[in-house]
């Protein structure tokens, strides 16, 4: 097998230097990589360094089909190599010489038969007793099959599609170095994660910079760091950032957020009389889209790259997306009439995928099944056959955790049985402020209890109860046994807080080949108080 570059889709900075590599113990299978960086250190495992990322698209020869070629992005290279093998490009040969074969690999799972990972009770006991309770778990398999399901859902857009990850929802930095390994972009909002991303491994070429405050000192920091791509959502913020790439000298790619006003139908909006993302197309004033790109036009150093808008998160009805683009297209044919000839190369059509949590909601296929033949129009409108991005932080990373905690004790009180865990809400944020309905189930489960069951944490405030969704199994509920609360990779993490002086527990992952890691380490209560003003004491 072996992998050959595709150079019309790498960027021109792109030096090829050939590798070639024994992966498997037969000597008919070998592993090229022509990228600048890339290597393999051990059989089966190749090693794609940050550099390499500049590689978009590659095409892989084998042995099924001599003399052919099988087309895949580089995410795919590296899950057919981490999950599939030898046999993961096999198959997508045959699938385009119609050939069956019969695959007697594990293979990883497409959504439609896995939503969320399981872990066994096994595992979860063992690393409650390695690890204490509450701990959280996350799973690498997951996070990239909601890549690829994403990447897949845009297959028949016409011009070049990308994922970008919103890292605020998780940026736990094996997260974020398993999404660099896929290739994706991420979406920033402050220069604080644009370190997290360099320090994983990542490249400031891959980042869209979203500022809100937009001030000159935040864009002169991310230029100096190498963002070269940034999105404004005011004039006064583009009046800072051309300021900025004049002291730092350099040309900056930009693009403008604006607030299409479409009706969302979303747990969170950001479009309809929300004013503080976006602009609107036209306002009457100087914060208008208008205005805005005829001042990009008219300034060195920025250079035009298109349009960006985030519509809210959770969107339970995409046909806003629709809406959206229908409004932007309008805009841009009419500005073009009445600025002259000017070139949109990217739209990102923002974030909104929603998870399930337990519920059936809109997937990426059907986001993009009700959008891709509409964005397909407006290149041919438009002129410009520019690249596709589309967020998302909860979508890729909340189906991917579980927090997993112990019940320590039981109550009951009326008709309701209250299950008191050593976990609260200073762990799941969002199940006190937004009664967030995570599905949870007691391991080992059993009958169902014919008292309501209520869990409740282990904080001293009546916030602490949690929600619990439909999907729920709280039989046999006990002392001593684990309760496990899935979907929380997302919006949790980031938000832990010491609240009763708690700690912060331990992240775990699971790699791709089954093998469990500290991803976080858990905080003791001696480090707690130091980082609280411990060490500010005088004695």
């Amino acid at each position: 097998m072996y992998l050959e570059p595709r150079p019309e889709l790498c960027s021109s900075s792109l030096r090829s230097t050939a590798f070639v590599t024994p992966v498997y113990s037969e000597p008919s299978v070998h592993l090229t990589m022509y990228t600048q960086y890339g290597r393999t250190d051990q059989p089966g495992m190749p090693l794609i360094e940050k550099q390499s990322q500049r590689l978009s698209r590659c095409s892989v020869r084998t042995s099924t089909a001599p003399g052919r070629t099988v087309d895949c992005t580089l995410s795919e290279f590296v899950r057919g190599f981490l999950y599939g093998g030898d046999m993961f490009f096999k198959r997508n040969a045959a699938a385009r010489t119609n050939k069956k074969l019969v695959d007697t690999r594990t293979q990883p799972a497409s959504r439609e038969s896995v939503a969320a990972p399981r872990f066994s009770d096994r595992d979860l006991y063992s690393l409650a007793e390695k690890y204490g309770t509450p701990y959280f778990l996350m799973d690498e398999a997951t996070l990239r099959r909601k890549v690829a399901d994403m990447e897949q859902a845009f297959a028949e857009f016409k011009g070049n599609y990308r994922v970008a990850y919103s890292v605020k929802a998780n940026f736990n930095p094996s997260v974020i170095r398993t999404f660099i390994t896929e290739g994706i972009l991420f979406d920033l909002t402050a220069s604080s994660e644009l370190v997290f991303i360099l320090k994983s491994g990542g490249t400031a070429e891959d980042v869209v910079y979203t500022s809100i405050t937009e001030t000159t000192a935040e864009y002169e920091e991310v230029l100096r760091m190498g963002v070269r791509r940034i999105v404004v959502a005011s004039f006064s913020g583009l009046l800072n950032l051309a300021e900025a790439a004049a002291k730092v000298n350099v040309a900056v790619k930009t693009m403008i957020r604006v607030n299409p006003e479409v009706h969302v139908h979303a747990e969170l909006r950001g479009s309809m009389g929300h004013g503080k993302f976006g602009l609107r197309f036209d306002g009457g004033n100087e914060d208008s889209a208008t205005y805005v790109l005829k001042k990009i036009l008219d300034t060195p150093l920025l250079q035009f790259e298109g349009f960006h808008f985030h519509l809210g998160s959770q969107v339970e009805d995409p046909t806003c997306y629709a809406e959206a683009i229908e409004k932007l297209e309008a805009f841009i044919l009419d500005a073009k009439r009445r600025l002259g000839e000017f070139h949109v190369r990217t739209l990102d059509i923002g974030g909104g995928l929603p998870a399930p949590y337990g519920r059936k909601v809109p997937t990426p296929k059907d986001l993009a099944s009700k959008i891709v033949g509409q964005l397909n129009s407006l290149i041919e409108s438009i002129g410009d056959r520019f690249s596709l991005v589309s967020e998302s932080g909860r979508y890729l990373t909340a189906e991917s955790t579980v927090l997993v905690s112990r019940i320590v004790n039981i109550k009951s009180f009326g008709e309701a049985k209250y299950v008191y865990l050593d976990a609260g809400y200073h762990v799941l944020l969002d199940s006190a402020l937004l009664r967030h309905e995570y599905p949870v189930e007691v391991v080992p489960g059993g009958k169902p209890s014919q008292q309501k069951v209520v869990l409740v944490g282990r904080l001293c405030d009546p916030l602490d109860v949690f929600p619990t969704s439909s999907r729920s199994k709280l039989g046999g509920a006990s002392a001593g046994k684990l309760v496990v609360f899935r979907d929380v990779g997302a919006y949790s993490l980031v938000m832990n807080m010491p609240f009763h002086s708690q700690p912060r527990p331990f992240v775990l992952m699971r790699d791709g080949q089954g093998n469990f890691s500290v991803a976080r380490k858990g905080q003791d209560v001696d480090r707690l108080f130091l980082d609280e003003g411990g060490d500010c004491l005088v004695t």
